[in-house]
């Protein structure tokens, strides 16, 4: 069995709203996402352990296209701080490509993935966590 680190950061929208990402050290991938702060959290989601083909994160984990991920849409609404999938408004829609709150939810995800892998975000305080 293989052990991988998950390293949390800290990062800030111009609108001055704070979420954290974690990534997860085998795939590269975000795993978790919060908005604002959760010691909690980081403090429980540590580690992942990958056997064959199994992750022990494999039903819990934001990194839909991994080949190892096998998480439900009922754990998403969870890990998102979420009862049900809501609409959007109108106008978020638009720029989502989508109504659901979920769904725009794990684009951001991806768009953030491909800024950090692109070197366009960085953190607002160097303040990462293994």
């Amino acid at each position: 069995m293989s052990k991988y680190s998950i390293t949390w950061t800290d990062y800030r929208l111009p609108t001055g709203k704070e979420f954290s990402v974690a990534i997860c050290e085998k795939t590269g991938r975000i795993c978790h996402m919060f908005i604002g702060k959760d010691v909690i959290r980081r403090s429980f989601i540590r580690e992942v352990a990958i056997e064959g083909q199994n992750c022990s994160a494999s039903e819990h984990c934001l990194a839909l296209d991994c080949e190892l991920n096998k998480t439900p849409k009922e754990h998403l609404m969870h890990m998102l701080d979420m009862h049900e999938d809501e609409a959007l408004d109108e106008e978020t829609a638009n720029v989502w490509g989508t109504e659901s709150t979920i769904d725009s939810l794990l684009l951001f995800v991806k768009q953030v993935e491909t800024m950090i892998a692109e070197g366009k975000v960085t953190t607002e305080q160097p303040q990462t966590e293994k």
